[in-house]
């Protein structure tokens, strides 16, 4: 059971990540988290920090500037992240994110530099999700499921 401590609110926690060869395009992610007695609750899908969805729990740890050098999942949601970037000029992505969003789905994005992240709930059909993303032209787009939780 998940049990909110007295007047929690959601904070942004700051993921260092390991970047190669520019990639990803940030060197910090923050994303939405509420403090819980048993750790972090993500309450926004990650960008770039992979195996994570919302709703999952973590226990983090944090280096001399407070941002998490590492972190460990206590509980896993029932939810899935999808990932698309912009790889062309041209895409498609924006009527693809609108359906994704008509089915239940919330999104992030850094639409700068072309990449979105998913959250879709466990009663959404990765099926219905499925023939929303085929749309993407693939030599604009790309899509991929770095937490896929559903059964």
């Amino acid at each position: 059971m998940q049990t909110m401590e007295p007047n929690a609110t959601v904070i942004e926690l700051h993921f260092n990540l390991n970047v190669i060869e520019d990639w990803p395009p940030v060197s910090i992610e923050g994303i939405l988290c509420t403090k819980i007695l048993e750790g972090y609750r993500l309450e926004s899908p990650p960008l770039f920090v992979k195996g994570l969805s919302v709703g999952d729990i973590i226990s983090v740890e944090f280096d001399s500037v407070n941002n998490i050098k590492s972190w460990k999942i206590l509980s896993h949601s029932s939810r899935t992240t999808i990932w698309i970037l912009r790889t062309g000029p041209n895409d498609n992505i924006r009527p693809v994110l609108e359906g994704l969003k008509s089915l239940g789905c919330k999104s992030v994005e850094l639409s700068e530099l072309g990449c979105y992240s998913v959250d879709v709930p466990a009663e959404v059909s990765i099926a219905d999700a499925d023939t929303l993303l085929s749309s993407l032209d693939p030599s604009n787009a790309a899509a991929v499921f770095p937490s896929f939780r559903h059964n």
